[in-house]
């Protein structure tokens, strides 16, 4: 029961920890959790306090224990769920933006704030629901037509969003998000170009407005290349990748580092480890834009595969093991800690916040790119998870991610030379893992698998441990949510027109060319 010494306790807890007393203020909310109403509340502070003095372990166990404590409120719950999301318990996140006190509020700018949350957990189908809520309550801003534009594209229905962001955009000619998203749809060969608008928004976007023009930019060259201007697009991309890199920070020395500590590990798995109870991942890997999405849409016609999309959970369950706070992909720090941790925890922690996924099926893929980088990870964790990596031409996986405004940290793709430069990093240490894990990991050929997908499929299929399942190859029919910058491109039958696709563009990228040098597939 809340009483007047709970309510004083707390205004002191909030007193201390304004003024940045955080050993005070962690004593004041610690002596809160007895209270049933301040709980939950309490465990939130008492997370932001673990993150500011460097105790990533207590920060997540508190925004669980948050979430255990929840009460129905609308502003405790939206709290809550910005919290699990940044410190990565995805499925605690989702739930908790599902209670009954978040969707019943008539609130529209919180349930537009969480639909925003969800439809950055890649999860359109949730994230469309809230939006649409916050619009049936009276909020219907540029923003929240272009969340709904968004999701309602990564949900397949491609016409609505098409519609939707062209609503945003007569309501706010500047915004500059949903010109990249109208751009992702791919229909400028319909004679639906809009390239003199882009150049317009361009001349009216001020300096103040930095983040904006590489959006812009990029959008143009898609507009440009859809039509064949190759020139044009060539000049609209140039300038884009030239102002997005001044946004980044990327030290291509630190990279460096770590590509070599990673190709120093040389420990090999145990002899004969007991094996995980539950759903199997299936790990999809390398490099962004190298034909990953595609594989997993095959997978995924598969009864017994769930595909699960990119998961950030290894790093954050090897953050969590080595104590570590931190973004979700590997750095040197993080690198340097995890070569005496718990192995088998680390596989238990990311099985008990993945599996869930697997809806049921006895398979689940996790579809996230970078995690080439932590192949050694995945096998001494999970030992009877399987490895997939996806090879792509040099060139074309280079030139396909300079052309790709990337969400995620991939600072290396707005520059050529840097991409080259990571580009040969990857390959090398890929060769150092199979060289450590023989037969532990299977490479599947882009152009092999666009030109003969069921031929492909079933070598992928009988490496997992299964059998082709007739028309896993038809992906188009296929009607469920993708999230990936590939999510327009898996809506088609599988082709070959993505192959040889840089040599439009040979003689701009002719720099790049050379600093890959003699790279083979």
């Amino acid at each position: 029961m809340l009483t007047s010494a709970h309510a004083s306790a707390l205004q002191r807890a909030e007193y201390l920890l304004n003024q940045r007393d955080l050993v005070a203020a962690r004593l004041a909310y610690e002596s809160l959790l007895v209270c049933h109403e301040l709980a939950a509340l309490a465990h939130l502070r008492l997370s932001l306090i673990a993150s500011a003095t460097q105790r990533y372990r207590d920060s997540v166990d508190h925004a669980v224990s948050a979430y255990d404590a929840r009460m129905p409120d609308a502003d405790l719950l939206e709290m809550i769920c910005k919290r699990l999301m940044t410190v990565g318990e995805m499925k605690l996140a989702i739930a908790c933006a599902q209670e009954p006190a978040l969707l019943q509020t008539k609130s529209p700018a919180k349930t537009a704030e969480i639909g925003k949350l969800m439809s950055d957990a890649f999860q359109p189908e949730l994230a469309l629901r809230l939006l649409e809520m916050s619009r049936a309550n009276g909020l219907d801003t540029p923003a929240v037509r272009y969340l709904i534009g968004l999701s309602q594209m990564y949900a397949g229905s491609l016409e609505a969003a098409e519609s939707e962001l062209e609503s945003c955009l007569q309501a706010d000619p500047d915004f500059a998000p949903a010109y990249w998203a109208v751009s992702k749809l791919g229909r400028q060969g319909s004679g639906n170009h809009h390239v003199e608008r882009l150049r317009a928004a361009i001349a009216r976007c001020s300096s103040g407005r930095a983040a904006d023009l590489p959006l812009l930019y990029y959008s143009l060259f898609k507009e440009l290349d859809g039509l064949g201007d190759t020139r044009q697009a060539w000049l609209a991309l140039s300038e884009g990748m030239h102002l997005r890199r001044k946004l980044v920070r990327y030290d291509a020395d630190v990279e460096q580092r770590l590509f070599v500590h990673l190709s120093g590990l040389s420990r090999s798995l145990p002899s004969d480890p007991p094996p995980h109870e539950g759903a199997v991942p299936i790990f999809i890997i390398g490099m962004p834009r190298s034909g990953t999405t595609l594989l997993e849409r095959i997978l995924g016609g598969h009864p017994d595969i769930a595909d699960a999309g990119e998961l950030h959970d290894l790093v954050w369950q090897l953050r969590w093991i080595c104590d570590k706070a931190g973004a979700p992909f590997l750095d040197q720090a993080l690198a340097e800690r995890a070569e005496d941790i718990d192995w088998p925890q680390l596989g238990r922690r990311y099985l008990a916040h993945t599996q869930w996924r697997a809806r049921g099926r006895a398979f689940y893929t996790d579809k996230m790119p970078a995690n080439f980088i932590n192949v050694s990870y995945v096998l001494r964790a999970i030992p009877n998870a399987r490895i997939l990596h996806m090879i792509r031409d040099p060139m074309d996986t280079c030139f396909s991610n300079l052309k790709e405004l990337f969400a995620g940290p991939y600072p290396h793709s707005y520059d050529m030379l840097e991409m080259a430069d990571h580009y040969r990093h990857y390959r090398r240490l890929m060769a150092h893992w199979h060289a450590l894990f023989p037969g532990r990991i299977l490479d599947v050929q882009y152009a092999d698998l666009a030109a003969d997908p069921e031929r492909i499929g079933r070598e992928v299929i009988a490496f997992c441990g299964l059998s082709w399942n007739e028309g896993m190859a038809a992906i188009e029919k296929r009607t469920d949510v993708t999230t990936t910058a590939s999510a327009m491109q898996v809506r088609e039958p599988i082709h070959t027109r993505f192959v040889g696709q840089w040599y439009r563009y040979a003689e701009y990228l002719e720099p790049m060319r050379e600093r890959l040098g003699a790279m083979d597939q």
